[in-house]
């Protein structure tokens, strides 16, 4: 019951400081925008036009307007929901609240899991209003109702649950909201993404062994962003997936995250 209670708090720390409010402000804008322009007199022409030549040209025409809305998506989760949250454990350690939190019969454990779990729902929500609006527009102007396009809803926001473990430790460590986001930040926009293309990119310039181990290590060891993006992107393409490495990988680095988060929430003494 109490737990229960501190991931509904996580909903009304959200609704108070605006940011569901912000997100389905922002969504309702791109579903909008997505209306209007797929029925423009030159994407309606264009629409016929595929039409014409049959399901195949239907199905590509709707699945490369579902790649992009998946791009999207991603940008709009990492941009706005991760800078949204990232107040969200510095808030609660803020003195007064803490006391207040603590002085409650509910475990360490299960305040911050309730914190991850408020959040990660949050944006799960989220992401059904976004993408279940737009699927339902898209297959009824196009008629094709390609039901995988609904399974990037799971994979977006295990991406963002990935993060948000990291910047849930580093809020405790901090309690800075700030370094919460420029870390994320910095892993998401800049290191996971070099990783990412390390072998056509990196390994082309460093050729030495020791030095591409290293690099392989931390990219073996960090969370997959990009990688889980892709496989996104595969699955809705009808492409196969190489491999479920990076999903296995991401999950056990969230699972160790958040684990030190809770040993360290324990042993921390406010």
């Amino acid at each position: 019951m109490i737990f229960s209670t501190l991931v509904l708090s996580t909903f009304r720390e959200a609704m108070a400081k605006k940011i569901f409010l912000g997100f389905f402000a922002i969504s309702t804008i791109i579903i909008l925008i997505f209306l209007f322009l797929i029925n423009v007199d030159s994407v309606e022409g264009m629409v016929d036009m595929v039409g014409a030549s049959g399901e195949e040209g239907i199905r590509k025409l709707v699945i490369g307007f579902e790649v992009a809305m998946i791009d999207i998506s991603y940008l709009l989760i990492i941009t706005f929901c991760l800078i949204s949250v990232s107040s969200f454990i510095p808030s609660m350690l803020e003195k007064g609240n803490i006391d207040l939190l603590l002085s409650k019969p509910i475990s360490r454990t299960n305040i911050i899991l309730a914190k991850f779990i408020g959040g990660v729902l949050l944006v799960f929500i989220s992401l059904i209003y976004l993408i279940g609006f737009v699927w339902i527009i898209l297959s009824s102007k196009s008629g094709f109702w390609h039901f995988p396009f609904l399974y990037s809803i799971l994979w977006l926001t295990l991406s963002f649950a990935v993060i948000y473990s990291l910047i849930i430790f580093i809020g405790l460590i901090s309690q800075s909201t700030i370094l919460s986001i420029l870390v994320s930040f910095f892993l998401v926009f800049i290191v996971c993404p070099i990783l990412y293309v390390r072998e056509a990119t990196i390994f082309s310039l460093v050729e030495n062994s020791a030095a591409q181990f290293v690099i392989n290590f931390f990219y073996y060891i960090l969370p997959k962003p990009s990688d889980i993006n892709k496989i996104t992107t595969d699955i809705i393409t009808g492409e196969a997936v190489n491999s479920y490495m990076p999903v296995f990988s991401s999950v056990l680095f969230m699972l160790a995250v958040l684990s030190a988060s809770i040993f360290y929430f324990k042993k921390k003494d406010y």
